[in-house]
């Protein structure tokens, strides 16, 4: 499938709206920011408009650092070639931003929001995120999601301020699901907002049916698969998954990364400028639904890692999650959770004026808190340090496994 570029009739037509200044009336203004505390961070300044505020936020909280040493797909093998959830956030902003910028919409939002999509994400990718909910439902009868905990890890338990619009984008970003249109929701005030936040820890569908209240944020939440379709599969090849990307059947938008952001790109822009909603063309959906399908059949589901997670990953989320709980309540002070979590957050949101003392959360929603936080090689560190009896570790495949080689004397 070759590089597909704009048509001509949208190209002089494009061209035509920029020398006009036509200007898209369903762009989220800089002025229609709202925080939940106006009276921080709503003084203007002309070199930081509202929404770069938001990212300047989000790029200096711990867990952006952190983004670096979670997994996005492969988790038990060492290479660096191999994308870390640091690495997707920045294609899903690249992507969303070029595809913004060509709709004419607010890319210091877009970019907001796609670089605090996964902030809530958990080690050890979707998998961990599914123990860790199947953990916190049983002891809380609330659900975990990652969408929603990314929220919570910037209103709540770093107090950013952060606009609505971003938070709302953030939550609403639900990547894992293909639709061929994408509406705006309704979500204009906290209030409402805090209400869909609450539904989402009650009722586990709630979140499947979440809709971003901006195109800014649909735009972000077509753009979160568009960027990892593709660099899945290189991740596959460079991992020795599968051998090439010959094995996928491509359809209009191709089989390499580089066409499928490109193509999709192009489709996305031309069937959504001026519009009130994001779309693309029914042949590029199904070939998307096509590829999503056929990574899950070829990539996620016979990398040879879910026999690690049943056996090993899962237990030791259990353990540890256990041991965290039995020092919280008594308030073992030189426990991890209190020297390198509940302590630090606690400095922070005294530093920003957050209203509730943390460490008033119930022991199973902290320990959640702190493992949700954790990067895989400090999961897998504080395991073995908090629970030198398990009998459950983890190997990696190191960089020279395999190898036939002899050092030449």
């Amino acid at each position: 499938m070759p590089y597909v570029n704009f048509s001509k009739d949208f190209q002089e037509q494009f061209e035509h709206d920029r020398a006009e200044g036509i200007v898209n009336p369903w762009r989220c203004p800089d002025e229609a920011v709202v925080r939940r505390n106006p009276k921080r961070d709503m003084s203007p300044r002309l070199h930081r408009p509202p929404f770069q505020r938001d990212i300047d936020k989000i790029l200096n909280v711990a867990p952006y650092n952190r983004y670096a040493g979670k997994t996005q797909v492969f988790s038990f093998i060492r290479n660096d070639d191999i994308s870390r959830r640091g690495l997707h956030v920045q294609l899903v902003a690249r992507t969303a931003r070029s595809i913004g910028r060509m709709l004419g919409l607010n890319d210091n939002l877009i970019e907001a929001i796609a670089l605090g999509h996964d902030l809530g994400h958990t080690p050890f990718g979707h998998a961990g995120e599914h123990i860790l909910n199947d953990l916190y439902h049983e002891a809380t009868g609330r659900y975990f999601n990652h969408n929603v905990h990314s929220v919570r890890v910037l209103d709540r338990l770093y107090a950013r301020n952060l606009s609505l619009q971003a938070l709302d984008g953030i939550i609403c970003h639900n990547g894992e699901s293909s639709q061929k249109e994408f509406w705006r929701g309704e979500i204009h005030d906290f209030d409402a907002f805090d209400r869909m936040v609450e539904e989402c820890y009650v009722n586990e569908t709630t979140i499947g049916r979440l809709r971003p209240s901006t195109l800014e944020g649909c735009v972000v939440r077509i753009s979160d698969m568009i960027a990892y379709v593709g660099k899945d599969r290189q991740d596959a090849i460079n991992t020795g998954s599968i051998s090439d990307d010959s094995i996928f059947s491509g359809g209009v938008l191709g089989v390499q990364n580089a066409q499928i952001i490109n193509n999709l790109t192009v489709d996305i822009v031309e069937h959504s400028y001026m519009k009130d909603h994001i779309e693309m063309s029914e042949d590029a959906f199904r070939s998307l639904k096509t590829a999503k399908a056929e990574n899950y059949e070829r990539i996620y589901l016979a990398d040879g890692q879910g026999d690690v997670y049943d056996e090993q990953i899962r237990p030791m989320f259990g353990e540890l999650f256990a041991q965290i709980v039995r020092d919280i309540e008594a308030n073992n002070q030189q426990s991890p959770v209190f020297q390198h979590f509940i302590l630090p957050t606690e400095r922070q949101r005294s530093f920003y004026e957050a209203e509730d003392p943390y460490r008033a959360s119930d022991a199973p929603t902290i320990a959640t808190d702190y493992l949700a936080s954790m990067t895989d090689e400090y999961f897998l560190s504080a395991h073995r340090f908090m629970c030198p009896d398990s009998p459950h570790d983890v190997q990696f495949r190191d960089y020279f496994d395999g190898m036939p080689y002899a050092p030449v004397q």
